[in-house]
């Protein structure tokens, strides 16, 4: 006896509507996960704190009065408060070469007190930038300079009138 094939059923029309909410609701999930997965996770660092050192057309006389040559933040302070973890850049405009150089034992002699009126407390970093070249040049290039809480007194060996503040809290 032979049997005949039993016709194909068909979907009925609610359990399609069924089948189309189940497929884009999977698909609303993938699409999820992908955005999720693809978003950047590395945090974000601070922008630099960028300080300028200046001198007027490459001079910097220690009798000059007003001076003509020193550091600044944006705002024009040789005194600056950043917070930890900012990093920090100096930039010489200036015609002349200088230098960014910490207060501490290691780099203010007594020979060299004069851009040091207070020394650094015991324990902080020390830096000190060696020539940074006039015109433009930067120190650190790169990474920037990131401090300890601290208050940070410096000063320029080529020019130890000049000197500054940098308060890390």
């Amino acid at each position: 006896m032979e049997q005949t094939p039993k016709p194909m059923e068909t979907v009925k029309p609610g359990n399609r509507t069924v089948l189309y909410a189940i497929i884009v609701i999977i698909l609303i999930a993938v699409g999820i996960g992908v955005y999720y997965l693809t978003q950047n996770t590395t945090p974000t660092t601070p922008a630099a704190v960028q300080l300028t050192i200046w001198d007027t057309n490459g001079s910097c006389l220690q009798t000059a009065n007003p001076p003509d040559c020193g550091f600044k933040d944006s705002s024009g302070n040789a005194n600056v408060t950043i917070t930890h973890g900012q990093t920090i850049q100096w930039t010489n405009t200036g015609g002349s070469p200088h230098t960014v150089t910490t207060c501490d034992p290691a780099h203010a002699t007594s020979s060299n007190t004069l851009g040091c009126p207070t020394a650094n407390a015991a324990g902080l970093q020390s830096f000190d930038s060696g020539n940074i070249g006039q015109n433009g040049g930067k120190w650190p290039s790169s990474p920037y300079l990131t401090l300890a809480v601290g208050t940070y007194h410096y000063y320029c060996t080529l020019h130890p009138w000049m000197h500054g503040t940098l308060v890390v809290q």
